[in-house]
């Protein structure tokens, strides 16, 4: 609990980076029709969701 208490920015940042990778899979699957990007990019948006959460745990 102590980790997920204290980076609160760490934890906004791997939102960030995470979000950004979903979008670029989503982006690639629309660009080339393919379909396994799509659940890349909604698997790193489930962990996109999980870092969220813990950001807001850690709130100042």
């Amino acid at each position: 609990m102590g980790l997920i208490r204290r980076y609160f920015y760490f934890w906004v940042a791997l939102v960030a980076v995470f979000t950004a990778a979903a979008a670029t899979n989503i982006a690639l699957a629309v660009t080339y029709s393919e379909l396994w990007p799509v659940w890349v990019g909604l698997a790193l948006l489930v962990v996109a969701a999980g870092c969220a959460r813990a950001a807001v745990r850690a709130r100042p």
